[in-house]
């Protein structure tokens, strides 16, 4: 009698040797990329997308306001966005960035959009 634990196992087995994407003899099978075409793509999905929000719904964040890495509350785990431009550095909390998503700032004399 073949118990569940043993077709589990031989599933894996099988399931990892058909994905592993080698020959028979343990050569790479190389793959040829489909030739890019300029034909249009069936966009009904588009057609029959619906938003949650409105557009615009969400406003971004314009002139941020910012405090010295020493002077923030922010925990040691907690995930930022860093964008380094020349010599400068600046952080964005993802905890703000869930809830605005789009922060309109400027680093080193350059316009940037920093988007979640």
């Amino acid at each position: 009698m073949v118990s569940k634990q043993n077709v589990f196992i031989f599933s894996i087995i099988w399931v990892l040797t058909a994905c592993s994407g080698v020959a028979g003899n343990g050569v790479p099978v190389p793959t040829v990329p489909a030739a890019v075409t300029n034909e249009r793509i069936d966009d009904t999905f588009d057609h029959n997308f619906q938003q949650w929000a409105r557009n615009d719904a969400i406003p971004p964040i314009y002139d941020p306001e910012f405090a010295k890495a020493s002077r923030v509350d922010l925990r040691d785990d907690e995930l930022v966005m860093g964008v380094t431009l020349g010599g400068a550095a600046k952080a964005y909390p993802v905890t703000t960035l869930q809830f605005r998503e789009m922060v309109n700032d400027e680093l080193a004399g350059i316009p940037i959009l920093v988007t979640w």
